[in-house]
């Protein structure tokens, strides 16, 4: 999740971090996913009302550049992300990336050399959300809505210090198939 750390953005920044993000993506991400994979859009959306309107997206068009079958849907690498020191108890927060061709699991492990390819990815963007407005307006948080199993009446949020260690991305189950847009 990328937050406005000074509330300002308007629709020239949310298209900004769409593109950022897209180009991110495009760059970092699917180039080491199945080609059974495609990505169509990025698409953005405000998190000041419920439910969430999309404000911005990027059109991408692209498909994963890795020539593999895919793994099942539900079948994702998991990267978790580091809050500052004073909310570590609380860290939730993680990304599941789809799309991960054969060769990158091993028995229900993903390899090394995807584990430092996603490691890389996610501290890029980690530093490089700062740089996609002027200002530097957009900053990779983690946020909690959930507190002693119950919900929170605002959700905790805290900037991100980036993805965890190598060793600690794995491989996850996600609980609802890929969008279809």
């Amino acid at each position: 999740m990328v937050f406005d750390r000074f509330g300002t953005a308007g629709v020239a920044e949310y298209q900004e971090l769409s593109d950022g993000i897209a180009s991110w993506y495009s760059t970092f991400i699917l180039p080491f996913l199945s080609s059974d994979i495609d990505c169509q859009l990025v698409k953005v959306s405000s998190w000041a009302t419920n439910p969430p309107p999309t404000v911005a997206f990027t059109s991408i068009s692209a498909a994963g550049a890795v020539a593999e079958e895919s793994h099942s849907a539900n079948v994702a690498a998991v990267v978790r992300f580091v809050w500052t020191s004073d909310s570590s108890r609380k860290r939730k927060n993680k990304n599941f990336i789809a799309g991960l061709p054969l060769s990158a699991i091993d028995l229900n492990t993903l390899t090394p050399t995807y584990q430092d390819i996603l490691f890389e990815a996610y501290a890029a963007l980690v530093d490089s959300a700062p740089a996609w407005s002027a200002g530097n307006i957009w900053r990779w948080v983690v946020v909690s809505l959930i507190d002693n199993n119950s919900v929170r009446s605002e959700a905790f949020q805290r900037r991100s210090v980036g993805p965890v260690e190598r060793p600690f991305i794995g491989i996850g189950q996600r609980r609802r198939r890929l969008p279809d847009w």
